[in-house]
């Protein structure tokens, strides 16, 4: 699988927060796209997808199980911004409190801090997200244009979890 048909597969395996994912989707981001993804992310070939994605990894507080998956992320804020559907996932729920996770981040494992983030400061981190990633904006319904202001309104912008990572 190239670099492309990743990039492709973990972008359509977030689908726009209007429409579901379909089964078909979740079942090649699950057992396809984010098993690559955390391969490649590990390896001393990650420069080919570090630039865009960084795996989080975190072990949930009610099962004791640990939990890695690749997010694509931007720059902002003084650490690493991941943004989700609320409806399409269920990851940045253990996020809503600051959480101790460990992220691979450009080939090096770090110690970090999790943290759902919302009001102004979320938009904030929005806009910076879809001006990082045009297209993944466009397909989520973010940016109206890959540009740098985030589409819609603040009921828009609620259907998002905003998670900033911040390095220990």
């Amino acid at each position: 699988m190239s670099l492309t048909a990743a990039a492709l597969a973990a972008t359509a395996a977030i689908a726009p927060a209007a429409a579901r994912v379909s089964d078909a989707q979740r079942a090649l981001e699950q057992r396809f796209a984010n098993p690559f993804l955390r391969r490649l992310l590990r390896s001393p070939l990650h420069r080919l997808a570090s630039r865009w994605f960084a795996l989080v990894s975190y072990v949930g507080p009610k099962s004791g199980r640990r939990y890695t998956f690749p997010v694509a992320y931007a720059v902002a804020g003084g650490g690493i911004v991941a943004v989700t559907p609320k409806a399409e996932s269920n990851w940045w729920k253990n996020f809503r409190r600051p959480t101790a996770c460990r992220l691979w981040y450009r080939g090096r494992r770090r110690e970090a801090t999790g943290e759902v983030v919302a009001g102004e400061f979320a938009a904030d981190l929005l806009d910076r997200y879809a001006a990082a990633h045009g297209l993944l904006a466009r397909e989520l319904g973010i940016s109206e244009d890959g540009g740098s202001r985030a589409a819609g309104d603040e009921t828009t912008r609620a259907d998002f979890a905003v998670v900033l990572f911040r390095f220990d």
